[in-house]
């Protein structure tokens, strides 16, 4: 049996987020990443029905992105989605819970693990960047305007390791929510350093993040060097990490049964 995803908008801080909110139990958080064309829906559709099955699993488009509203302000960034995202939990009534982050997502996962770390269960962190770093995935991502040619150019080239498995529907989904009125402004907001990050030093705080948590990376990943995810593992007290051979950013598409197993074993067990 499939559980139905809906989606739905939660007015939080002022502003209508699109949330989709399915299952019962434990409540665990997806968090999309911060490229244009990213939304939840698009990241999470295969293993929202999954978790839904054992979790509550809440999958909102961040502020600037999807469904939600794109209003012209200078803060998209770590911050701003960071506090939207305990606010959304405290307008769901959810006290505590779990966060998987994919890209930036799941730098908005350790910082909602270091702001508020009574809140937090468990995480599950994927590509997940530590440290800044240039590359021409970088400067393809910085230099995109809404096209579908240059979208194609940039899923085919930056996300995956394997661009046969592109089809021309993802291309269009994610064109078309790339030229939605404001969401070109929100993220060039975000590229330019609209909002600095909340912490500089990241990788000094990290031994003070006591959450079990699941450190997940393509190893042919161009977006975010897959060492980014070692120094996570290494620097976190209580982590373990997975390597996905043959896959780039998008390691959930690519290799996406061994990634759900993945995240559903350990949400599963982490509290055996």
């Amino acid at each position: 049996m499939t559980t139905q995803v809906q989606a739905k908008l939660h007015t939080v801080d002022g502003h209508r987020l699109e949330v989709a909110d399915a299952g019962s139990g434990p409540p665990v958080f997806l968090l999309h990443g911060a490229a244009p064309g990213a939304s939840s829906a698009g990241t999470w559709s295969s293993l929202t029905p999954v978790l839904a099955r054992t979790h509550r699993v809440v999958a909102p488009d961040f502020l600037g992105f999807g469904g939600s509203d794109k209003p012209e302000r200078g803060d998209y960034g770590i911050g701003l989605w960071t506090s939207q995202t305990l606010a959304l939990a405290d307008e769901l009534g959810i006290d505590r819970f779990s966060v998987i982050g994919n890209s930036l997502g799941g730098r908005v996962g350790l910082q909602l693990a270091l702001d508020a770390p009574e809140r937090i269960d468990d995480l599950v962190l994927m590509s997940t960047r530590v440290a800044p770093s240039d590359s021409p995935a970088q400067t393809l991502l910085r230099n995109y305007r809404p096209d579908r040619d240059l979208m194609r150019e940039l899923v085919t080239e930056c996300f995956v390791h394997r661009p046969g498995i592109v089809t021309e529907s993802l291309v269009e989904r994610r064109y078309t929510l790339s030229a939605l009125p404001g969401a070109h402004e929100a993220i060039q907001c975000f590229f330019r350093g609209g909002a600095a990050p909340p912490s500089t030093d990241l990788e000094k705080l990290l031994p003070t993040i006591e959450h079990r948590t699941l450190v997940l990376h393509g190893r042919h990943d161009k977006v975010v060097p897959v060492s980014n995810s070692i120094t996570l593992a290494q620097s976190l007290p209580h982590a373990e990490l997975h390597v996905f051979a043959d896959t780039g950013h998008w390691f959930p598409l690519e290799r996406a049964d061994r990634f759900e197993d993945s995240v559903s074993h350990f949400l599963t067990h982490a509290r055996d």
